[in-house]
């Protein structure tokens, strides 16, 4: 986290889902005490308690899974993470859950280029749903930005951020690419 605050990064994003991928609310605070940088935590929120316990572990933002999530579900738990002052990047795929996202209240839009159904990523998908997103929305692409070349082809999009998490681990891109 200190070499990618470093170098440049904007932000760190933390797993803390356990089952899935091995994550821990404790990482989150390990990262915090290292890092000045705003962090996300990112892992399946679906409750309020979750919501406090990511301000209490030093979270300044949260992420939520429009496909995972009932749309009264996902408004209710947007306004209790900005109510404690979190802001919500709000995930999609398709665009009908963009409409869900925006009636939300969303304010950044993270388009997830890897189905949560069969786990294939395209990178199309965030070349064909940017267009839906109307201006005044902070856009993030994430997943499968594994290249420099993919890396290039994201940042061609107008898109506020890129979410890169593989191909920083592997080390297939650097930060400053």
């Amino acid at each position: 986290a200190m070499r990618y605050e470093e170098n440049g990064a904007d932000a760190i994003s933390v797993l803390t889902e356990k089952n899935y991928f091995g994550g821990r609310p404790a990482h989150l605070t390990t990262v915090r005490e290292a890092v000045a940088l705003p962090i996300l935590r990112k892992d399946f929120i679906v409750d309020e308690r979750q919501i406090l316990e990511s301000v209490a572990i030093g979270a300044d933002a949260i992420l939520l899974i429009v496909a995972a999530l009932e749309h009264g579900q996902l408004r209710a738990l947007h306004d209790c993470a900005t109510a404690n002052k979190l802001s919500v990047l709000v995930e999609v795929h398709t665009r009908k859950e963009i409409g869900v996202a925006i009636a939300a209240g969303a304010t950044i839009i993270g388009i997830n280029n890897r189905n949560l159904t069969t786990l294939q990523v395209d990178l199309a998908t965030a070349e064909k749903l940017r267009p839906e997103i109307p201006d005044g929305i902070t856009i993030v692409s994430e997943s499968g930005i594994r290249t420099a070349a993919d890396l290039k082809r994201m940042a061609a999009l107008p898109v506020d951020a890129l979410l890169v998490g593989e191909g920083l681990m592997r080390g297939e891109i650097s930060i400053g690419s």
